[in-house]
């Protein structure tokens, strides 16, 4: 047989001493903490006014919703009222047929 042959042993895996590698310092993006300090001021500030500006524009445009949905629902009762006074007006006018 061809394939019963001895199994080909692969060879092993040298390890390398670690003290023989610099591993460099990760750099981290840490600000100094003056610099820090002041953007984070920097950033409520910009939240603050941020808020301020959308507080008024939110209730601005609700009460815009609120009274457009007023002004829907008034209509919608005179379109009722007026379906109402039609179909009256035509079982009026129409004779009865069921006689």
């Amino acid at each position: 047989m061809a394939t019963a042959g001895k199994a080909k042993k692969l060879p092993s895996k040298v390890s390398v001493p670690s003290s023989d590698y610099y591993i460099p310092p990760v750099s981290l993006g840490v600000a100094p903490a003056a610099e820090s300090v002041g953007e984070d001021i920097v950033g409520w500030i910009a939240a603050l006014i941020l808020v301020g500006l959308m507080l008024p524009l939110l209730g601005l445009l609700y009460v815009d919703i609120l009274e457009a949905k007023h002004e829907v629902k008034a209509q919608v009762e005179k379109v009722e009222k007026l379906r109402r006074e039609v179909e009256k007006e035509k079982r009026d006018a129409s004779p009865d047929r069921h006689k």
